[in-house]
């Protein structure tokens, strides 16, 4: 099994939007080159930075 392109911030980021299936399911995407990380990130951040995110999960 190889390393997971989509980092766990991102991961964590969709299952909250979208639950674990659509997550899992884009994740595999991901991995199997179908779509780039970074197309994720531009369009799943567009409320708050990844980074605005991630800090506001470490407070919950």
């Amino acid at each position: 099994m190889g390393k997971n392109k989509l980092d766990g911030v991102t991961f964590n980021r969709l299952m909250d939007e979208f639950g674990e299936e659509a997550a899992a399911d884009t994740l595999d995407d991901v991995n199997e080159g179908r779509v780039r990380a970074e197309t994720v990130e531009k369009y799943l951040y567009t409320d708050e930075t990844k980074e605005e995110y991630a800090e506001r999960l470490r407070s919950e």
